[in-house]
């Protein structure tokens, strides 16, 4: 499939889902044999995809101007597994290494705590999108209630920006973030009907969870101002993903 046609994203084509077999305590991971090419475009901070193979274009990367791009997290994940191969402007192959570097110094988009959490979910079969980042800009014509705060987006790529119809609203949601509390991945099922143009609202937003512990207060905070959409948290520590939700508590009134 060529790179037009992966930007294209009304395919009806399945992908696997992890809970439709038995039941396995490993990650499913699956490894391809044959590998799509994309190559690296500084100013964008993302990929563009030069030749596309399989369906992993249904659940990954977005689709701009009749072109498909992938994040720095999906590149990490998809040459991990030899489903991409990566270029730079001399179509040399830029090798893992040099893709680790550009996730641990987060200037595009995405730390490299993030990248183990992106990983780690996509390796159990959800589809991961980062939060605010609309997969295609064919319904873009209404704002999203998950449109992130400019200081989320961390780059000034125009795949990364929702229209000006949302501005007022993303000013708003920046005045609302708190003490880092803030989601980095939109997560939902696995699902073999899914589509990029009509997505759907997610099952839960994933917030990363640095230095201490949040308050009762801050996280209540953060969840009334998220849509009432699910949030879960995650906390990695030296590469070990953990992922945490919280429920209220109420204690019984002593006589």
């Amino acid at each position: 499939m060529s790179a037009a046609a992966a930007g294209n994203d009304d395919g009806e084509d399945y992908h696997l889902n992890p809970f439709e077999a038995a039941p396995s305590a490993k990650s499913r991971i699956q490894f391809w044999k044959v590998a799509s090419r994309a190559r690296w475009v500084e100013e964008a901070g993302a990929a563009e995809v030069l030749e596309s193979k399989g369906n992993l274009w249904l659940t990954t990367g977005v689709a701009r101007g009749g072109k498909l791009f992938y994040n720095i997290e999906e590149i990490g994940f998809l040459v991990e597994r030899g489903a991409l191969i990566l270029l730079n402007e001399k179509d040399e192959t830029i090798g893992l290494e040099g893709i680790y570097g550009k996730i641990a110094g987060g200037k595009y988009g995405c730390s490299w705590d993030a990248f183990q959490a992106y990983k780690q979910l996509k390796s159990l079969g959800y589809i991961v999108g980062r939060y605010g980042v609309p997969w295609t800009m064919k319904n873009s014509g209404t704002c999203d209630t998950t449109v992130p705060p400019t200081s989320l987006v961390h780059t000034d790529q125009s795949f990364n920006r929702a229209d000006g119809t949302c501005r007022d609203i993303t000013k708003l949601l920046k005045e609302m973030h708190i003490d880092g509390i803030s989601p980095s991945f939109e997560v939902y099922l696995p699902n073999s009907k899914f589509k990029k143009s009509a997505p759907g609202a997610p099952s839960f937003l994933l917030c990363l969870l640095r230095n201490k512990p949040p308050s009762r207060v801050e996280l209540e905070i953060v969840e009334i101002n998220f849509g009432g959409i699910p949030l879960k948290y995650c906390h990695v520590d030296n590469g070990r993903v953990s992922f945490l939700s919280f429920d209220k508590v109420t204690l019984p009134s002593l006589p």
